[in-house]
């Protein structure tokens, strides 16, 4: 056991009628203090307390299990302990649901060997809140280890109300008498001191008050809890982890875990295991902070990048301590977005910093310990030591970064494998593709190869930059200059066609596929629209052949999104623009694009008479695009070009005013499902000759489907 909140102060609290009250006489004779409670029936215990102070100090600040216990055990540090053993229920919820049935009695209890109390330092020391220990007890450090003492601001003791209803306090302090170590035992309900606030508050004397204990110690017991839930072991050990940065021979701290009474799990705090990516630990011991008036002040630690993102707070970002303690966490020291390599920053970064003065003259620390005050001088400082720092590592970072989103790559698509496969034993042309993936995957951040259709796409276009030694070296070049070398690429392609000119037979056999499930689904003739959606969604070169399929696909899911984003603000309704993935409601339209050219697409079912209402909302959702992209710039001047086009094929009940519209605005237009199909066949004649005359010149077979595409059994287009 320990004693808590020494760092209080020892002498009692003049009687302000602030927070905790004056003590009787009676109550500061140490031994004779607990014993005159059976005989003169004398409350040994008093306690002046606000209802606001408990409430704002207690019940607000601390509302999780971790913080709470976080609060108890660093007391027991302050009181030299060096045993401390947590005993909680893991993975349960405290308290049921109201109206649903009952569940525990559970009880917290936390014991350590700490120097413990006598009642006359309950008083003074325990039942005194808001109290600077370090200017009353005229040090800073702990009575007999000499430990630089965590808590400063005396409020800790309130942490349990958080939590619970009733806290016990059981312990033995004090000097070693022939009887042992004298007990104080005492219960606080939080029902009792907000019952009325003008009025010292007496704890209850627990049974074993006036005993004595053969060693020295506290225990804490918390019981009558609020509906909150205590994490799984493996949690907790990671979130109270996080919050101690000390590791020392004389300090240990166990988490019992009540629940399991057949094989008792239990686990020791200790260092918090992060899985660090090689090469990008910055190790910070020769640093400082400068404050503007040119003080220096000496840092320690470490910063890195993980091997995956955190989703886990206690695991993300950067921990900061001061004495032992974590007094802030910050994600990336609120550094502002623009420079290079943001994105790895915000979402892998990872460090633990060391600041003691932070915690000594001036305190910086926010009141609940979780927070540094940043809009002071040194925390200012400390902001702008971090930001600097931040974008140092994100630069040496890359190669780090490149390199393991390079190895997570070549897991996920096989690459190796596959080429090997596809073409045994030319290493030349195995290494030009892998060459040219590696640089398609250098700017790609780390979760983005992790999806499967992503991967696949980066494969299709390694292999055809791969063959072109020349188109390589510009690929590289490009690499070395920019952060988003797949981005220019795909907008060179998008020029130049050079996927299409160099993947003929594979853009063929898509395209002929494409084509004949159009031509099946408009035969059908009862097909809805949502196969219709989802068809030119994927394949929108039915509406324009030129259409190239490395163009702007992630600025075209960038539009999507931010559009129905401003639309839901602006009109107070949702917006679907796109088929796919969208299957629990239709879509108001399909958003496509080439070009430069955004497509309002408005799909119709076979044989669908389309209304003047529908037009007119379709008209509606041009002028609506129109505005957003001329208030959003940077999208709008991507897509200059803006169009309309319904795919139905009836329009007799349009009014002529409609019709009128339609004529005199080229930017829209209508077109029948067998128009559409009669189009794409005529456009891709020509395509499909050539690619045939290509595999004839190679050897190589038509394309599968290529015969019959447009039931002649002529190849049709692809």
């Amino acid at each position: 056991m320990a004693q808590h909140n020494t760092h209080e102060g020892e002498e009692a609290a003049p009687d302000d009628g602030t927070l905790f009250g004056a003590v009787p006489p009676q109550a500061a004779r140490s031994h004779d203090a607990a014993a005159v409670t059976p005989s003169t029936g004398e409350a040994p215990y008093a306690m002046r307390i606000s209802r606001l102070t408990v409430d704002k100090l207690g019940i607000k600040m601390y509302d999780r299990v971790s913080a709470v216990l976080a609060e108890v055990i660093a007391n027991a540090y302050d009181a030299d302990a060096e045993n401390v053993k947590v005993s909680l229920p893991w993975g349960v919820f405290l308290a049921a649901k109201p109206g649903s049935a009952p569940v525990g009695p559970y009880e917290i209890s936390i014991t350590d060997d700490g120097h413990g109390m006598t009642a006359a330092e309950v008083n003074s020391n325990y039942l005194t809140v808001g109290s600077d220990r370090r200017k009353r007890f005229g040090k800073d450090s702990s009575r007999d280890k000499d430990r630089p003492v965590m808590g400063r601001k005396g409020i800790g003791k309130l942490a349990p109300f958080g939590i619970c209803e009733t806290v016990e306090v059981i312990t033995a302090g004090g000097a070693k008498t022939d009887d042992g170590y004298e007990v104080a035992h005492l219960i606080l309900s939080l029902n009792d001191i907000l019952d009325d606030t003008d009025t010292v508050y007496h704890p209850t004397p627990g049974p074993l008050n006036g005993s004595w204990a053969a060693e020295h110690g506290t225990t804490i017991k918390l019981r009558d809890f609020r509906r909150k839930k205590v994490p799984t072991g493996q949690e907790l050990h990671r979130q109270l982890s996080a919050r101690f940065g000390i590791q020392r021979m004389d300090w240990n701290v166990e988490l019992c875990n009540t629940e399991e009474m057949l094989i008792p799990e239990s686990l020791h705090l200790g260092e918090l295991e992060i899985d660090i990516l090689d090469d990008t630990k910055m190790v910070l011991d020769d640093r400082c902070v400068e404050t503007e008036s040119g003080e220096k002040l000496p840092i320690s630690g470490w910063l890195a990048y993980t091997r995956k993102p955190y989703k886990d707070e206690a695991m993300a970002g950067i921990r900061i301590f001061s004495r032992g303690k974590i007094v802030a966490q910050t994600r990336d020291f609120m550094i502002g977005s623009g420079f290079h390599g943001e994105y790895s920053i915000r979402s892998y970064l990872v460090g633990e910093i060391h600041a003691e003065w932070l915690d000594q003259n001036e305190d910086l620390i926010r009141s609940d310990r979780q927070d540094i005050i940043w809009s002071s001088e040194v925390g200012d400082a400390l902001k702008r030591w971090g930001q600097a720092v931040i974008r140092e590592l994100a630069k040496r970072g890359k190669t780090a970064l490149a390199k393991q989103t390079w190895t997570d790559f070549e897991k996920a698509s096989d690459l190796g494998t596959r080429l090997e496969e596809e073409a045994p034993g030319d290493k030349q042309y195995q290494e030009s593709v892998k060459q040219a993936a590696r640089l398609l995957v250098s700017d790609r951040d780390r979760e983005s190869v992790s999806n499967p259709e992503h991967v696949e796409k980066i494969v299709q276009l390694a292999k055809t930059i791969g063959p072109h030694k020349t188109l390589l070296e510009a690929l590289h070049e490009v690499s070395e200059t920019s952060d988003s070398p797949l981005d220019i690429v795909l907008g060179l392609f998008h020029k130049a066609r050079i996927a299409e000119m160099y993947s003929l037979g594979q853009v063929a056999a898509e395209r002929i596929e494409v084509v004949n499930r159009l031509q099946a689904l408009i035969e059908n003739g009862s097909t809805l629209e949502q196969p219709l959606q989802e068809l030119l969604e994927q394949a929108p070169w039915l509406l324009a052949p030129e259409w190239t399929p490395l163009g702007m696909n992630e600025s075209l899911e960038r539009v999507r999104k931010s559009f129905e984003v401003w639309y839901h603000k602006r009109e107070g309704v949702s917006l679907v623009t796109s088929a796919i993935n969208r299957h629990r409601r239709e879509p108001d339209f399909v958003l496509l694009h080439d070009s430069g050219t955004l497509w309002i697409v408005e799909i119709k079912r076979m044989n669908y008479h389309l209304s003047d209402q529908e037009y007119l909302r379709a008209v509606n959702y041009l002028s609506d695009l129109d505005t957003f992209l001329n208030e959003n710039p940077t999208l709008g001047q991507q897509f200059p070009i803006r169009k309309l086009t319904f795919i139905a094929d009836h329009i007799d009940r349009l009014s002529s005013v409609s019709i009128s519209s339609m004529h005199n605005d080229h930017r829209i237009a209508i077109r029948g499902w067998h128009e559409l199909l009669d189009d794409t066949l005529r456009a891709h004649r020509d395509f499909l000759a050539r690619v045939e005359s290509v595999r004839s010149d190679t050897g190589a077979a038509p394309p599968e489907g290529a015969d019959g595409v447009d039931g002649s059994g002529q190849s049709g287009p692809a």
